[in-house]
């Protein structure tokens, strides 16, 4: 089934996999953008784990060639909480997340030593864009769970989060949400306020670089443990 999803011509989430129908934005994608073939397999999804396999005619409707396929969820869920930072980055970490695996991704709330604080028109504005982001990248990377971006969360609020900083012990599979701190990192206090805090090795990590590293580890060991 896997190699099924790694040689359709396109992966799309669908509202229904019962009765599937493309957006108009999904439809210019895979016809315009990506070039699909009339009678080229593609795959479907929910984006809870439902899956199948379609065509698509030259009026982007489809048509169903499969029986809905049910991939379980993860053993268990991984999330990383981040601290936003300058320009593009924020985007550019929730795709690097969800091509890797992530299950949760948290916009952490401003820490003592964020630089970039959004305001509250700004953020849902910004969320929904990672959300795009987030669904695009599950799309390329073929994945049939879709990984939920939450809103801003509140560093406090996260109780069973591991605080990454050069000081923690090294990251095993019992550290299944890790927070990263903004550009200046955590203060002592901060850290405190975390479950624990975990290594990501010795040199100073940029702090999308510290997210992406956090994310490989983790599911490196979800997938050893599978």
């Amino acid at each position: 089934m896997i190699s099924t999803l790694r040689n359709s011509a396109a992966h799309v989430f669908v509202d229904s996999i019962d009765a599937p129908v493309l957006g108009d934005v999904d439809a210019h994608h895979l016809l315009r953008v990506l070039r699909v073939k009339s009678r080229d397999v593609v795959t479907i999804s929910d984006g809870g784990g439902r899956w199948r396999t379609c065509v698509v005619d030259g009026d982007a409707k489809i048509e169903v060639t499969s029986e809905v396929a049910i991939e379980p969820a993860p053993k268990w869920q991984l999330t990383v909480a981040f601290s936003v930072v300058k320009g593009d980055r924020p985007e550019w970490t929730v795709q690097k997340l969800t091509e890797i695996g992530i299950d949760e991704i948290i916009v952490l709330a401003p820490t003592t030593r964020s630089v970039v604080r959004w305001d509250a028109g700004r953020a849902n504005k910004n969320l929904e864009k990672l959300r795009l982001v987030a669904r695009e990248a599950a799309m390329q990377s073929r994945r049939v769970w879709l990984p939920k971006v939450s809103d801003v969360v509140a560093l406090t609020q996260l109780s069973d989060a591991f605080i990454a900083d050069p000081t923690g012990e090294v990251l095993n599979e019992s550290h299944r949400t890790i927070a990263i701190g903004p550009e200046g990192g955590f203060t002592q206090e901060e850290i405190s306020a975390g479950k624990g805090v975990v290594s990501l090795g010795d040199t100073i990590l940029r702090a999308e670089t510290a997210a992406i590293s956090a994310a490989v580890l983790m599911s490196s060991y979800r997938n050893k443990g599978s």
